[in-house]
């Protein structure tokens, strides 16, 4: 495939022209490693956080790039550069021209926010089905295009612009008519979604997390904020309004709220401002019911999914629903019917049964409210011990390490302290700051609290101290396929661990 460079700078809104360069080149790649450059190629240079592309240019010229986007332009060079403000920006944008602007023949739903947005994405795919659209969604657990699955990496939950792209080119192709992407605050403010044009743009909440990348809490939600702000000027299809779906019990709301959009749809349980409420809410072993009070009447929901923090993640799919299906016959009934079909999602308060006399679950608990919100959920499902097998990641926000030790301090009988992707970090230093927070909230060493550094261990050891009616609850990979430490990805799942220490029990008990 080949696009002129013409058509690719008309994606661009910003740039200058420098050297000579003939509008009508036919560029055959779109690339950012100088080691994938070809003949005829468009580089794209950018200064990161570890390292600047533009000091690659002269190898990028000797291999007979037809022309380099960078921000900022090195006239020594032969090579024809297009400076840009922004390098990633450009690169979305550029990725958005060589892929024809998929995003314009589809309706687009972007969910952000700290916890729960995969949990969210999966009930709105599930209402979407219901209202009879064909949907493609992209989120943590990976890609379905089609009823195809597609991993989508390893710790990654938005990949970068050219796949975002192609992604969306897949589902036009397949005949999608919804797509649903999981949005993080790193793809908004790394521009990976540049291009994209959204019609719903959904928070589940904004809490504390990913510090180390955005430095404060103002410059995270600024980033997620992002999403909405780009509603109102991004590209408008025929009979699709842009639709701002927020939280209004969270502390986003407030900021949120005074972003454009054509319609505001406000959840919430509390909030006076919510438009989509739950009331006559009931938690059961089986799930959850209560009844959606929103703009186009009662929706009676009954879900499999457990805990307060669904019944917001429901309510966010309402919203969704709501937007993009209001005007087809039977709505209500048929939201309910896709709230209702989904059972569970991968690695989020997910079960794990082999026929033990306790509960076992797997969840991607990772945050301190995610944690607070599993932990709280667990307790009202058992009325034995509540053990909590977690541990927190190397190399991002410190901060909430002692935070977590002091929510399980709290919430659990017995909080197994356990490695987490600690990566170049010691998993001994990263426990202790746990450990420390667990005995800020009274919990004592080797009472109601343990360090077990390695994670298939802790769950071994948790597992086996359980007795009838307890629970063990494995926090924070969930779903995930590998397990960081140093620079390496190891392979890792949460489910065999659990399995594996389940069936060695009950090997122990029958042997």
């Amino acid at each position: 495939m080949t696009k002129t460079l013409t058509n690719l700078l008309n994606a661009l809104s910003t740039y200058e022209i420098m050297g000579k360069i003939d509008p009508t080149t036919d560029i055959t790649a779109i690339v950012t490693d100088s080691r994938r450059v070809v003949p005829g190629a468009l580089f794209i240079a950018y200064t990161g956080r570890a390292t600047d592309s533009h000091r690659f240019l002269p190898d990028v010229a000797a291999k007979g790039a037809a022309v380099a986007v960078v921000e900022r332009a090195d006239p020594t060079l032969a090579l024809p550069q297009i400076v840009v403000p922004n390098g990633r920006e450009a690169w979305g944008w550029l990725s958005a021209a060589w892929e024809s602007f998929p995003s314009h023949h589809l309706k687009v739903v972007g969910v952000t926010g700290t916890d729960g947005k995969t949990t969210t994405m999966n009930l709105i795919n599930a209402v979407m089905e219901a209202l009879h659209y064909r949907t493609g969604m992209v989120t943590t657990i990976g890609a379905r295009i089609g009823g195809r699955e597609v991993d989508t990496g390893e710790h990654v939950t938005t990949p970068d612009a050219p796949i975002v792209q192609g992604f969306l080119r897949e589902m036009v192709k397949e005949g999608m008519e919804v797509a649903l992407l999981e949005t993080t605050s790193h793809a908004l403010s790394q521009h990976r979604v540049a291009g994209v044009a959204y019609d719903v743009a959904v928070v589940t909440n904004i809490t504390h997390e990913h510090l180390d990348e955005h430095g404060s809490l103002e410059n995270y939600r600024a980033a997620k904020a992002k999403l909405f702000a780009g509603l109102a000027g991004s590209y408008r299809k025929p009979n699709t309004p842009k639709v701002a779906v927020m939280n209004g019990d969270d502390s986003s709301y407030k900021y949120l709220s005074k972003l454009l959009a054509d319609e505001q749809l406000v959840y919430g349980i509390e909030s006076p401002h919510a438009t989509i409420r739950a009331s006559d809410i009931q938690f059961e072993r089986d799930g959850t019911r209560f009844v959606a009070e929103t703009p186009i009447g009662e929706i009676s929901i009954h879900s499999p999914l457990l805990g307060r923090f669904n019944v917001y993640n429901i309510l966010a799919a309402v919203g969704a629903g709501i937007a993009l299906g209001r005007q087809l016959p039977d709505v209500r009934e048929r939201i309910s019917k896709g709230i209702a079909s989904l059972k569970t999602v991968k690695g989020r308060m997910e079960p794990i049964d082999d026929g033990q006399d306790f509960l076992a679950i797997v969840d991607f608990a990772h945050t301190p409210v995610s944690l607070e919100n599993a932990l709280t959920t667990a307790r009202e499902m058992t009325q034995g011990r509540l053990f909590a097998v977690f541990g927190s990641a190397g190399l991002r926000d410190k901060a909430k390490r002692a935070m977590m030790g002091a929510i399980a301090g709290r919430l659990a009988d017995m909080s197994v302290i356990t490695a987490e992707d600690p990566r170049t970090e010691r998993v001994e230093d990263i426990s202790a700051e746990i450990a420390a927070g667990a005995e800020s909230s009274g919990a004592v060493r080797d009472k109601s609290y343990v360090i077990i550094y390695d994670r298939a261990e802790a769950i071994e050891w948790a597992v086996e101290q359980a007795k009838p009616g307890d629970l063990v609850i494995a926090c924070g990979k969930g779903h995930e396929p590998s397990m960081c430490f140093d620079t390496t990805e190891y392979p890792w799942s949460e489910h065999n661990a659990m399995l594996a220490a389940l069936r060695k029990k009950r090997g122990m008990l029958y042997s």
